[in-house]
């Protein structure tokens, strides 16, 4: 974040000096204006920007405007969001005291702190501690790094562990001498410190770029400190009530406080925003903006995920159910508020959607594979990583998106897919392939609807329901339709692979345009690609009669393609 600096209408030439100063020092502009991508990522179809691949994999990546810092194995790295090109690297190996991050990277403005628990104790029991190792994120310049000692001892160094960064500080807390201390990110200097209330100890703590929270336990009864993160001052405290094991969160100026079975949300000036008791453990999730917060939880009886909407201002919920509210992940770029979740059951894609928190309103950005997980969003590039490959590499994609046609606003969700490439499930089955298997039987469709943003016209599902009991019911899905072949083998290998218990087993055929599996324990059940077709049967009742069956719509699938 560029913190511009105030400067008095009387000093015009002060001013000019240090706008000067200011053009030569600046970083160089990215290579897409952000006037470009407007202020939030675009809806619209994928298209690669770029690939890596890592054997040692990659615990912590973050987006600092059009620059990606990442780290795998002992490496630490940046590159451009857009080109993928390599801007800087350098090795922990050579950073005394310092152990390869797990899962931690954090940001303040352009400073990074790189967090890892100290691996040099042989009693798993006791308290690790934190490593710190803290860097310039646009030029890779090293700052400061600092070790916990053990837990319990005062020497040689203190213990300590992290608790967040935010406003150019890095919060650790101190249970030596009974403090929660901010670091200057720039030079890792002490710049204030909060005192622990006599006879209690920290649980948890975060931070944003305005404020800091942490939470004492005290002899079984907690109390919440909110501070300004780059002053400490007070800002005010206040005993809450959770259950378990508390975990403290930032962001956008909430706190949140999520214990096993409870959930609340503060402002920064200490209203309740948002409270959700659960009748077991929450399962919750949650992001900010300046309008409204989304927060994802378990359903205590469905036991599904749900989704609610809050609007700061009002503080009023909006509930989100069904599969519209199944987010697997939420996420808070430019003030806005995007979140992934399946597109519907059966279908092998989800959707990545931007949520108005004040009116729960939807708009689809882009679908992924369902075999692709999001690791990161901004204005610059959408980052997705493929599950595992056979040879356990871990890859990064980027991608852009290209807004679609105004006319099929569908396609979007669709993946770039035309409308008329989506098969009608209930044709799927040619009416000469169930005359010559059920010779007698009287079949009729009932249809099952996609999800509406598809912006299909024909069903997804559909169930071949015969006139009477002695035919089996044929259930059809199609799971998703790629616009490459390649895409969708890959997709097919991931469908298969989830039904592990069941096992899959592939039926040769001579056709190089089709693959087909047929599932050893339901022997009726097919998944078949045809190009970059996905469709599944069940209920056919026989192995061969399904194979034969699937033998047939591969071929009406082929015709109409």
């Amino acid at each position: 974040m560029i913190r511009r600096r105030r400067i008095r209408e009387s000093w015009v030439w002060h001013a000019l000096l240090c706008l000067a100063c200011l053009a030569i020092l600046a970083p160089p502009a990215p290579r897409f204006p952000v006037e470009r991508w407007g202020p939030a990522v675009p809806a619209g179809v994928r298209s690669l920007l770029w690939q890596a691949h890592f054997r040692d994999g990659w615990p912590g990546v973050l987006f600092l405007e059009d620059v990606l810092v990442l780290t795998h194995g002992e490496q630490v790295e940046a590159r451009n969001a857009v080109t993928g090109q390599t801007l800087w690297s350098f090795s922990t190996s050579g950073v005394g005291g310092y152990t390869p991050p797990e899962e931690s990277l954090e940001a303040t403005g352009d400073y990074v702190v790189a967090v890892a628990p100290r691996a040099d104790e042989d009693d798993d029991e006791t308290p690790r501690g934190d490593s710190l190792l803290a860097f310039n994120g646009r030029t890779g310049t090293i700052l400061w790094n600092l070790t916990s000692g053990f837990y319990g001892s005062d020497l040689p160094d203190s213990y300590f562990t992290y608790i967040g960064a935010g406003g150019e500080r890095v919060l650790i807390r101190i249970p030596s001498v009974g403090v929660v201390r901010a670091l200057d990110a720039v030079d890792g200097q002490p710049r204030w410190e909060s005192t622990v209330s006599p006879g209690c100890h920290v649980e948890s703590g975060d931070a944003d770029e305005s404020v800091a929270a942490f939470l004492m336990n005290c002899a079984g009864h907690f109390r919440l400190r909110v501070l300004g993160v780059s002053t400490g001052r007070f800002l005010w405290e206040r005993e809450v009530f959770p259950l378990g094991a508390p975990l403290i969160t930032v962001a956008d100026r909430a706190i949140g406080v999520e214990s096993d079975n409870a959930f609340t949300v503060y402002d920064a000036d200490g209203r309740r925003l948002y409270e959700h008791i659960a009748g077991e453990t929450c399962v919750c999730s949650w992001a900010a903006t300046a309008e409204g917060l989304m927060i994802v939880r378990q359903d205590d009886v469905s036991k599904s995920m749900v989704a609610d909407a809050v609007d700061r201002r009002s503080r009023r919920v909006t509930p989100i159910r069904g599969e519209a509210g199944e987010f697997e992940t939420v996420e808070a770029v430019d003030g806005r508020i995007y979140g992934k979740r399946r597109l519907g059951a059966a279908l092998q894609g989800s959707v990545i959607v931007m949520v108005d928190p004040v009116t729960a309103k939807q708009t689809p950005v882009a679908t992924v594979p369902s075999y692709e997980n999001v690791i990161g969003i901004s204005r610059y590039a959408l980052l997705v990583a493929p599950d595992a490959d056979d040879d356990d590499r871990t890859s990064l994609l980027a991608y852009r998106t290209v807004p679609p046609p105004a006319t099929d606003p569908g396609l979007t969700a669709r993946g770039g897919v035309e409308r008329r490439s989506w098969p009608d499930a209930c044709s799927l089955v040619p009416p000469s392939a169930l005359a010559a298997e059920f010779a007698k039987a009287r079949y009729r469709p009932l249809p099952r609807p996609g999800p509406p943003e598809l912006g299909l016209n024909t069903p997804t599902g559909c169930d071949l329901v015969p006139g009477d009991a002695t035919h089996p019911v044929l259930t059809l899905s199609v799971l998703w339709v790629s616009a490459t072949t390649a895409e969708a083998e890959t997709i097919l290998k991931a469908t298969v692979a989830q039904f592990g218990e069941s096992d899959f087993s592939r039926i040769s055929s001579p056709e190089p345009w089709m693959r087909l599996y047929v599932d050893r324990a339901m022997t009726d059940a097919v998944v078949m690609r045809v190009g970059g077709t996905l469709v599944r049967m069940d209920g056919a009742g026989d192995r061969d009669v399904a194979v034969r069956l699937a033998r047939a719509m591969a071929g009406g699938l082929r015709a109409a393609a």
